[in-house]
């Protein structure tokens, strides 16, 4: 692709910020003391043998293309009963202008004792090269988790044998030709047709070799910096129709996906029923351009919205540089809201859905703009204490080294991630210092993952990191209160029932759920839907609304156990937690 010069402004940036004057910043000094978390965290990472140091680059950081890091799945792809954790890495600079490819991806086997090991060689996809995000989907629903890997250069897809190893079918499949610079993606199922439909967002053209302006740098508030994105070709997102004879084809142009002609940056991704007709939209975080709102109508079209919706940017109509993003009803009016993490000097922005696709910038009536010196990535919407309230994590770490050596920018390379808990009222509480040694962690994170990784009825976190180790840290204490685990099987809908809208009714409480394992950045989380009850030990009605369209409602569902419900059959198993991994 040839790289077209374009102007540079004066000050060009990873990203573009809000202009908001430094001192509007909050760090809380006019407000109340913070709430202590009701729990805390710790990481149990090297001792449970994950162990993975992942690379993107060299620790420099001169090039663009060094700084998005990599993602974390997490899936039972052996059916033992265990969660597994695959992860992605890219090379160091220099060992790949080397040619050389010396890190490889990593399978971590749930051995079910609190430890795990690597058998990404054994299993065939201890793959090497460039990647990106991770992700288990079972995309043929024959009942197991097959494996996609994005990159920069060709994705992979690796197919699930069932006796534990996986085969590629990169390029049988149809996913393996593109030579994009891959990022986040997210399956669902677009067209109702039963199979799950894949969405990648692409970033831009870049060559390490002949790198776009010569590798020039940049002046970014008085510090010489990487370049980009400005100035940079960006590269198409595409959208893939599943065929479910185990190909995909590139609809993109047919469905409406057709930014060719102006293509962005496109970083974070996640599928919801942002409007609640029935099927799921796609929201897609860029970086220093406005973000994209693809409306679902139907027939496998769709029509970009985001500026209509109020969602393309803050609610300065400003656009800002967004990083990650996720889908989840946060203030229980039972309207699916989003959240995109955005580039230091500018704040997370938080979208309130007011219902017929109109959402509102809440980022500061929520008590959600502390971010401003941070740099974020990961994202998740999860109830880390099982009070029934939605609470958040964001991974925090920057891409220029040279920020450690000025102090007047008030940031870091490496950055302490952030917890909110959700005081309800549609407000939330930074609780991070009072969260636990896993919060006290200073590492530039990317990825961050969401699961019940030891079974014993809280959420617990997976986290990629730059040129470091994992962390995995365990949740102490969110099962003191009540909770429920539900997995759901299609049977005229996708195996996994990916977009299923589960509506949880408890003590007088609503919830509502979607299956929606995507979103966060690079990353995919726990296939589960996870409900905290409080002090409800009795689940008065549970109605699920399937993708296929069906719905079914049970009631009097039993709390603390983890539950599988096959469509159209009701509960068919139903699985007690364990006892945690380590004592609080």
């Amino acid at each position: 692709m040839a790289v077209v010069i374009l102007a540079i402004p004066a000050i060009a940036i990873l990203g573009s910020c809000s202009d908001r004057d430094d001192a509007e910043t909050t760090d809380g000094a006019s407000n109340p003391p913070a709430p202590t978390s009701p729990v805390s965290f710790h990481d149990v990472a090297a001792r449970a043998g994950i162990d993975k140091v992942t690379s993107c680059g060299n620790v420099e950081k001169r090039f663009i293309l060094e700084t998005a890091g990599s993602g974390v799945a997490v899936a039972d792809y052996d059916a033992d009963g265990d969660l597994d954790v695959y992860v992605a890495t890219a090379q160091t600079t220099d060992a790949w202008l080397a040619g050389e490819r010396p890190r490889a991806n990593a399978l971590f086997r749930n051995e079910g004792d609190g430890t795990f090991v690597d058998v990404a060689e054994q299993a065939g996809v201890a793959l090497r090269g460039w990647f990106a995000g991770s992700y288990f989907v079972d995309y043929d629903n024959d009942g197991d988790r097959d494996l996609f890997v994005t990159a920069w250069g060709p994705n992979y897809l690796l197919r699930n044998e069932g006796d534990g190893t996986f085969i590629d079918v990169s390029t049988s499949s149809g996913l393996g030709a593109s030579s994009y610079w891959s990022n986040s993606a997210a399956f669902g199922d677009l067209d109702g047709d039963g199979d799950l439909d894949l969405y990648v967002a692409n970033y831009c053209y870049y060559d390490l070799v002949d790198p776009p302006f010569g590798g020039n740098r940049i002046n970014w508030k008085g510090v010489e910096v990487l370049m980009g994105p400005q100035g940079l070709n960006g590269e198409p997102d595409q959208l893939f129709r599943n065929n479910g004879d185990g190909t995909f084809t590139d609809v993109s142009r047919e469905a409406g996906i057709d930014d060719y002609t102006d293509p962005l940056f496109g970083f974070g991704v996640v599928m919801s029923d942002l409007d609640a007709d029935g099927d799921l939209d796609v929201y897609v975080a860029n970086d220093s351009v406005g973000n994209y709102l693809w409306r679902n109508d139907g027939g496998l079209h769709f029509a970009e919205i985001g500026s209509f919706a109020g969602v393309a940017a803050n609610e300065d109509s400003r656009d800002q540089a967004g990083m990650g993003t996720d889908a989840a009803d946060f203030d229980g009016d039972g309207l699916i809201d989003l959240v995109v993490t955005n580039f230091s000097h500018d704040f997370n922005t938080l979208y309130r859905n007011r219902g017929n696709m109109i959402f509102t910038d809440a980022t500061f009536e929520s008590n959600f703009s502390d971010s401003y010196d941070k740099l974020v990535w990961g994202v998740k919407f999860f109830d880390f204490d099982n009070d029934g309230r939605l609470d958040l994590f964001a991974a925090n770490g920057h891409v220029y080294p040279e920020v450690d050596r000025q102090p007047q920018l008030k940031t870091s390379f490496k950055q302490r991630n952030s917890l909110y808990w959700n005081e309800g009222g549609g407000r939330f509480a930074n609780v991070s210092a009072s969260a636990g040694s896993g919060l006290t962690i200073v590492e530039s994170t990317r990825g961050v993952a969401a699961a019940d990784i030891d079974g014993d009825g809280d959420l617990d976190l997976l986290l990629t990191n730059m040129e470091a180790p994992l962390n995995l840290l365990l949740n102490d204490g969110g099962n003191r209160r009540s909770w429920i685990s539900v997995r759901l099987i299609g049977i005229e809908s996708n195996r996994d029932a990916v977009g299923a809208k589960l509506t949880l009714e408890a003590a007088g409480l609503r919830q509502i759920r979607e299956i929606n394992p995507y979103g966060s950045f690079l990353s995919q989380s726990d296939y589960r839907a996870h409900f905290g009850l409080g002090d409800a030990e009795t689940v008065d009605r549970l109605t699920i609304d399937w993708p296929s369209g069906a719905s079914e409602t049970l009631e009097a569902i039993a709390a603390r156990e983890i539950v599988t419900i096959t469509e159209g059959r009701g509960i068919t198993a139903t699985t007690a937690p364990r006892a945690s991994w380590t004592a609080p």
